[in-house]
């Protein structure tokens, strides 16, 4: 098992998860959002090949809307 923080909350996964992974894991249904690890943002081509390890914080970011 590992320990990372997903948007300031710790949560422990088993090991080896790639970006995709993780967010099937979380659940996270909403289209358009982006991921940063340990403040670096990830592009969706590479969420295959980004291995998520321990420690890592991960921030998922969900586009605002405003005027």
């Amino acid at each position: 098992m590992i320990k990372i923080s997903v948007n300031g909350e710790i949560k422990e996964l088993k090991e080896n998860l790639n970006v995709k992974q993780l967010i099937e894991v979380l659940e996270y249904k909403t289209k358009g959002f982006a991921v940063a690890i340990n403040t670096t943002f990830v592009p969706i081509a590479k969420y295959e090949e980004t291995i998520i390890h321990d420690g890592d914080t991960i921030d998922i970011l969900a586009p605002v809307q405003g005027g």
